[in-house]
């Protein structure tokens, strides 16, 4: 059974989707279209740049999904079809999409918002600790320090779990980790906010309000959701989990645990870079990973 895995915010770089724009004439439609609608440069801000400006959040965001969309109809015209979708944080979008759930102008839309309200939330920090046992030891320090404003925020292997929150409360808690944990590297990340954490809640009730007037079709195919690590078996509980993603954790660990119990053997990255097959391979060695974005180079 074969996944499409959908990347989020990080796996950007200058240049993506450049190739399949010039090779193929539906992937400039895509790119002309998601223009019309978004009111954006993605074109440029995708294969020129600069960096700078590509890293932007209310930029990143589109510009990954409408690459996603793009590759995903490459490979479809290559008859590589998924059984089951799934994306990490803004990726999960790219899923909802390729589901069915949402137009590629709804879907589009809700994107370029999204990018907008976490553009706008400023502060706080967000901070990777990658090594044995991470998700473990991350959280024995949590417990004891009890921060307020700070979570785990991204749950995304054994070895890799992200802390998002007030910068203060993270900070402490990063000198904490490096004092009892020396084998485990602490990587800040090069985001504007905290995600996924606590300082999102402004944005996540915006957000929410936005989707209570969007309509949901039900999923052509399976979807795992973020917020739940679990399979979403309608429109509704698709509603129900993604009107909390902002402001909940990405359970990426149970999003493949739940994969594998549904019979998933292989796994697409259908997105710039190949993240999360990486992150895949951390938590499983029954699940096959293929990059999308490779395949189609060749």
């Amino acid at each position: 059974m074969r996944a499409f895995a959908f990347p989020g915010q990080g796996s950007q770089y200058v240049g993506m989707g450049l190739g399949i724009y010039e090779r193929y004439d539906f992937v400039r439609e895509i790119y002309e279209e998601a223009e019309r609608i978004s009111g954006k440069p993605i074109k440029k801000l995708s294969f020129e740049g600069p960096e700078e400006d590509l890293t932007k959040t209310e930029n990143t965001q589109p510009a990954i999904f409408v690459y996603s969309v793009a590759l995903l109809e490459v490979l479809k015209r290559k008859g590589i079809e998924a059984d089951v979708v799934f994306g990490h944080s803004l990726g999960e979008f790219s899923a909802l999409y390729s589901a069915g759930v949402f137009s590629f102008e709804t879907t589009l839309k809700l994107v370029v918002k999204r990018g907008e309200l976490m553009g706008r939330a400023k502060g706080g920090k967000m901070v990777a600790v990658i090594g044995k046992d991470a998700y473990k030891r991350a959280e024995e320090v949590m417990k004891e320090l009890n921060p307020q404003k700070t979570v785990i925020a991204n749950i995304n292997s054994p070895l890799q779990v992200v802390i998002s929150g007030d910068e203060r409360e993270v900070d402490e808690i990063v000198e904490r980790i490096k004092s009892m944990a020396k084998d485990l590297r602490l990587i800040p990340l090069k985001v504007s906010t905290a995600f996924h954490s606590p300082l999102m809640d402004e944005a996540a009730r915006e957000f929410s309000e936005i989707l209570e007037n969007v309509e949901f079709m039900e999923p052509k195919v399976p979807i795992i959701m973020n917020s739940t690590g679990k399979l979403a078996k309608n429109s509704k509980e698709v509603y129900n989990a993604l009107k909390v993603q902002l402001r909940s954790p990405v359970l990426f660990v149970d999003m493949i645990n739940t994969a594998i119990e549904l019979g998933v053997d292989e796994a697409w990255e259908v997105g710039p870079k190949k993240v999360l097959c990486v992150l895949i391979s951390q938590i499983t060695d029954k699940i096959k990973t293929f990059s999308g974005e490779e395949y189609v180079k060749v």
